[in-house]
């Protein structure tokens, strides 16, 4: 909390002073106090401050994460150090920037507008409780309890469904549609007895992670489902993160929906962008900010709709070391815009960024999806993966009309790595494994590291254009011998559109990290 912006609040006065904590962590007043008190009551004070005052002593607020730090001292005045043990402090995260939305934010909102909607609730039945290891993953498969043989329905909102009190266990979720009647189960995912035909369950229709709240779709879409002659079956898929190793937990946890028959203008959809969940994507140790981008490219988006998409919402997602997430939109190979953008990522507060106005993809324009890592507190190489201490770089986008592209993700491409090991460290590139080429590095430091980013970033990579079936979309090329696998990565420019602050013109305690 040092080189931090601070608004203290003297209780007994009921005076506000505009501060900060130099590098010693020591309070400081302001030489520019920007807070205005507007009003104080016994236990709340309302202050209003622009959003980017150009001090540079205050922070400049973005969209995306905020976190907060509030310290209460009772009894104790004139406190000089944040790090003094008198403080009693709690962090706190929240969007101060928030978007326009024309969302409703309550059950009442969602049956004002629509009159035939019904609450669905798949959630855990399990007798066996959560297992005291780190990371689980638990399946809950169950038949929508309404007639969707004949009949087409639209998802209008989802939200989750916790155990009260296992709000810290509960890491993410993700629902799945089945494709096939499958029967009705719940536990391990990796469980040989899981039914057989859930693999057929894999088209992604909601995602959910710790913090967040409800998915509302917009008034002129919902998801559909049913309508083709068959029962049809969700999966939620339940990402438990234990480190504590707590024993004996039961938990119901599991996902809501809000249904109606009132179908309306569009089918929406969700996409999947980011990076593969592959060692293959991984992050070397002792690393302040490396970045991997993950690309859906103009190979895969000329699938979408003639008439373009258009993205409602947003869900960015890594684990422990993501600290800043973003996507950006290029057409013709320039930068036109951002989707979505966190620069102050956490994995402990994520939210769905609703999107207003909407983001207008068209066919052949590319995605590329960045995240950016800290691995400064860690020995080993972070791996891609699913556990929570692996590594992932995600970006559910919510959107309309639907397609069938469901997943646009890569990874640097076997082939790069595999020489370069070979090349650089003199491994075996044609037998090892990717996990043992990383692992075999036992330096990353005097440039190696630098090394190794500049192969990420103008090296092949491997791509997954998918289809809700997990099917591969034809690789349209006139010449044979291109395809998905160790394909070219896009070349791409800057745009002209970009508008950000100055850093020299208008500067802010955010850009204290380039002095340390």
């Amino acid at each position: 909390m040092n080189s931090s912006d601070v608004l203290m609040y003297d209780n007994v006065k009921r005076e506000i002073m505009d501060s900060y904590t130099n590098r010693d962590y020591k309070i400081i007043p302001d030489l520019s106090q920007d807070f205005q008190q507007l009003r104080r009551r016994k236990d709340h004070f309302v202050v209003r401050r622009k959003l980017t005052t150009c001090d540079s002593r205050d922070y400049a607020f973005q969209r995306g994460t905020t976190q907060f730090y509030i310290a209460a001292s009772f009894g104790y005045r004139n406190l000089v150090d944040i790090r003094d043990k008198k403080w009693i402090l709690d962090k706190k995260f929240g969007k101060v920037i928030e978007g326009p939305t024309d969302q409703p934010s309550t059950d009442e909102g969602v049956s004002s507008l629509e009159r035939d909607v019904q609450l669905v609730i798949v959630n855990s039945n399990s007798p066996d409780p959560v297992p005291n290891v780190e990371t689980t993953y638990e399946c809950i498969i169950r038949k929508m309890p309404f007639d969707t043989v004949h009949k087409t329905y639209h998802i209008v909102r989802m939200e989750p469904y916790i155990t009260p009190g296992n709000e810290h266990l509960v890491h993410h979720m993700e629902v799945f549609l089945c494709r096939d009647e499958v029967e009705e189960w719940s536990g391990n995912c990796n469980d040989p007895k899981k039914p057989k035909k859930s693999k057929s369950c894999s088209h992604v229709i909601a995602a959910w992670a710790m913090g967040e709240g409800p998915i509302h779709y917009p008034r002129e879409a919902g998801l559909p489902i049913g309508g083709k002659g068959k029962n049809e079956y969700v999966m939620v898929e339940i990402h438990y993160n234990n480190p504590e190793l707590h024993k004996g937990v039961m938990d119901t946890s599991g996902f809501q929906f809000y249904v109606t028959g009132l179908l309306r203008i569009y089918d929406a959809g969700i996409m999947e962008l980011g990076l593969i969940y592959s060692d293959a994507n991984s992050v070397p140790p002792n690393q302040k900010a490396w970045a991997m981008n993950g690309y859906c490219p103009s190979q895969c988006t000329q699938n979408l709709p003639e008439e373009g998409i258009n993205i409602f919402a947003s869900q960015m997602h890594a684990h422990l070391t993501g600290r800043k997430l973003w996507t950006s939109q290029y057409r013709d190979g320039v930068q036109i815009g951002d989707v979505n953008r966190d620069e102050h990522y956490s994995p402990h507060w994520q939210h769905l960024q609703q999107l207003r106005p909407m983001v207008r993809v068209m066919p052949g324009d590319t995605l590329v999806t960045t995240c950016v890592y800290d691995t400064r507190r860690r020995s080993n190489v972070t791996f891609g993966g699913y556990g929570i201490t692996d590594e992932m770089c995600v970006n559910y986008i919510y959107y309309y009309p639907a397609s069938e592209v469901e997943v646009c993700k890569s990874a640097i491409s076997n082939s790069t790595l595999r020489a370069y090991f070979s090349q650089r460290h003199g491994m075996d590139g044609k037998t090892m494994k990717i996990s043992d080429m990383y692992n075999g590095v036992k330096d990353w430091s005097n440039g190696v590291d630098e090394e190794f980013y500049n192969v990420l970033n103008v090296g092949n990579v491997n791509m997954n254009c998918l289809k809700s079936n997990g099917e591969s979309f034809e690789f349209k090329s006139k010449d044979p011998r291109q395809g998905w696998e160790n394909m070219a990565r896009p070349r791409l420019f800057s745009g002209s559109f970009i508008r950000t602050r100055d850093r020299f013109q208008c500067p802010a305690i955010n850009d204290m990290i380039n002095f340390e």
